[in-house]
């Protein structure tokens, strides 16, 4: 069996905007379609936020041609004056809109400049005002809480709703905006559901990957929500596919989202099976909930019982897998799937690493690393060495070739 595993980095090796700060960019620009002053023309709007937007074409074009054709729609309120909002034929960027408009978690991520570049960084900025809240919470059992103490709740405060002391008054208080938030997270991964599905899922891709090009995968294990490898080069519809942390659907809606974008787990041993304040946040119950592909347990199964049929001479020969790996950080939070297949003395690991230019070694070096948090230095020692090594780091081809 030869099993392909990809990150965000295979998506951005094809020039797809895949990062958080496309999405983050991207909704910047939304937004002003609906708050864009009359006054000002559509020139304007494509001369300040779209010319010099290092983004596909196709995009800047439709997000163009649905303010250039926006208008005024009158909202009827009781007891309220008449009231105008603006929309445009494009029912799909309208959809967007109502998602992002004032979303806390949004509004919180423009302000924030203490961001990384990865998904991981955005995952961790999300835990740091979970780890905030769970401490305010603590605080205010005790009688001891003042909430402009902590930088990141004013910031998540200020970018919510309502006056953001009153969210932090009582325990109780506490766990509202807590459910708030989560609602906010919900409405923000419905979003980027739909500028990954609809959007960079429309990109005409002209890159191919020389090394990809090579494989000849039976599995694709992706970490990406994107179907990217499906859509390019799985001419023949034979390979099976899992969806770790989702696929993004443009059928599916805000409750159905089957996306998983959380945080890791923080406790410790003597309150992670207990408390369960803040369990929805985090990413092994949104998988469950959200019942992520997890078939590639199977191919788990099968690489450990074929090699165990060969340990107990069931089997004459000892079956050999190739696992690829591509674009990923094999970051130590996917440290259980990464070990599961990578730990395995019947499975041959590649690890192909981005480089700029033929000397560069820099995300080598962090690959490496991260390997070694993952299983250990003497187990990275043993497996990268010797004459019975399973695993190999390969350079990308840095040259790529035209659609």
């Amino acid at each position: 069996m030869e099993i392909l595993l990809i990150g965000n980095g295979f998506d951005l090796e094809h020039g797809l905007p895949t990062t958080y700060k496309n999405f983050l960019d991207f909704c910047k620009r939304v937004e002003i379609i609906y708050t864009w002053n009359d006054a000002k023309n559509a020139s304007g709007y494509k001369d300040t936020h779209l010319d010099k937007w290092e983004m596909d074409e196709s995009i800047k074009d439709r997000m163009f041609e649905a303010f250039n054709k926006r208008k005024n729609k009158k909202v009827e309120q009781a007891n309220v004056a008449t009231n105008y909002e603006r929309e445009t034929p494009d029912e799909i960027i309208n959809e967007l809109h109502t998602l992002i408009k004032d979303n806390a978690w949004i509004e919180y991520f423009f302000k924030c400049s203490s961001l990384g570049e990865n998904w991981i960084d955005f995952e961790s900025e999300i835990s740091r005002v979970i780890q905030a809240l769970d401490n305010a919470r603590k605080q205010v059992s005790n009688n001891d809480f003042r909430w402009n103490n902590d930088t990141v709740l004013v910031a998540i405060g200020n970018a919510s709703k309502g006056i953001p002391k009153e969210h932090f008054e009582n325990i109780a208080s506490i766990n509202k905006f807590t459910d708030y938030l989560n609602t906010e997270l919900n409405r923000l991964i419905r979003a980027l559901e739909i500028y990954l599905a609809d959007f960079v899922g429309k990109i005409s891709v002209k890159k191919r990957s020389i090394d990809i090009g090579k494989l000849n995968p039976d599995c694709v294990l992706s970490f990406n929500y994107s179907d990217t490898y499906e859509r390019i080069y799985d001419q023949s519809q034979r390979v099976k596919y899992a969806y770790i942390h989702g696929k993004a659907d443009m059928n599916k809606n805000e409750r159905s989202s089957n996306l998983v974008l959380g945080i890791d787990e923080y406790l410790k041993d003597d309150r992670k099976n207990e408390d369960v304040t803040f369990l929805t946040f985090k990413k092994f119950y949104q998988r469950i909930y959200k019942a992520t592909d997890n078939v590639y347990l199977d191919w788990v199964d099968e690489i450990k019982d074929g090699y165990d049929d060969y340990q107990k001479q069931r089997s004459d020969v000892c079956p050999q897998h190739m696992l690829y790996i591509f674009g990923h950080s094999l970051d130590v939070t996917d440290r259980d799937v990464l070990k599961l297949l990578i730990c395995n003395d019947n499975v041959q690991t590649k690890i192909y690493y981005y480089r700029e230019d033929e000397d560069d070694k820099k995300v080598l070096g962090k690959l490496i690393q991260n390997l070694m948090l993952i299983m250990g230095q003497d187990e990275l020692i043993r497996r990268t060495g010797g004459a019975h090594k399973t695993i190999e780091f390969i350079p990308q081809t840095i040259s790529k070739q035209e659609a």
